[in-house]
């Protein structure tokens, strides 16, 4: 919930929704309840997995170039993250070790929003 995406308003509308209803169920627990959400980008799983071949046909590209391309375009990693990366961040924002995680937001997208919007200053 980092970025709009065009053609895509009840998924932006849901990502930003999730966000503010974790920092409000934080700001409600007055400090003893850990809401938080987690930002990826794309995760290797089989609904992501499903959608390449059709994506490569439409654009007349290699399933390939779809990851490298278009699904990690502006991705400073080019391949997509593991499920078991994914639940490795949730661990940590359970853990002990994230107690002052009220109302935030882990951003794990191997620098998609940073490098998105380098690309929209340039132009």
């Amino acid at each position: 919930a980092h970025i709009c995406t065009l053609n895509k308003p009840a998924y932006n509308i849901t990502k930003f929704g999730l966000r503010a209803l974790a920092q409000s169920i934080s700001a409600e627990g007055g400090g003893k309840i850990r809401g938080f959400t987690v930002s990826t980008g794309f995760v290797r799983t089989a609904l992501a997995l499903k959608q390449i071949p059709a994506q490569a046909e439409q654009r007349g590209i290699t399933p390939e170039e779809v990851v490298r391309d278009v699904m990690m375009g502006f991705s400073r990693i080019k391949e997509m993250m593991k499920p078991i990366e994914v639940g490795n961040i949730f661990v940590f924002g359970f853990s002990r070790f994230a107690k002052y995680l009220i109302g935030g937001d882990l951003l794990f997208d191997g620098g998609m929003v940073l490098a998105y919007a380098e690309k929209k200053a340039e132009s």
